[in-house]
């Protein structure tokens, strides 16, 4: 039993010190943070409009990474694969679209600060300057 207790605890241990990602936008699209709830309707591509009513364009990396599956579990309390879901659901109905897949978080920090309406997340590691705005929930 105190085997199994130190490796839970180690494995908190780890789990706590992961980069968390955080979420970023254009300076143009909104200057406040964003509710849970609110980003769960723009990541899964059900708010489509900001509040001053410039489009939403959202940017995502590859559903496979690892920071875009911690990003989910993390800032948007659900699991990869229910965003795809939805996105797949969107799709195929003819209703929406899907998020616009990026590469790396160095194009991801540069659309979205060139891009109006832009939102996105990048690692903890990432510096955002010039354009862009970045919040923690």
């Amino acid at each position: 039993m105190r085997l199994l207790a130190t490796w839970m605890f180690m494995f908190y241990l780890f789990c706590a010190h992961s980069s968390a990602a955080q979420v970023i936008v254009n300076d143009s699209a909104i200057d406040f943070p964003l509710p849970a709830q609110e980003l769960r309707l723009i990541f899964s591509m059900q708010k489509v409009y900001w509040p001053d009513g410039h489009k939403i364009r959202v940017f995502i990396l590859a559903p496979g990474s690892d920071l875009h599956k911690e990003f989910c579990f993390q800032k948007l309390d659900m699991m990869p694969y229910m965003l795809q879901r939805r996105w797949d659901r969107l799709v195929f109905s003819g209703t929406g679209e899907r998020p616009v897949i990026l590469k790396s978080e160095t194009q991801m920090r540069e659309l979205i600060s060139s891009t109006p309406g832009a939102i996105g997340y990048v690692g903890d590691s990432v510096s955002v300057t010039g354009g862009s705005y970045v919040y923690n929930r």
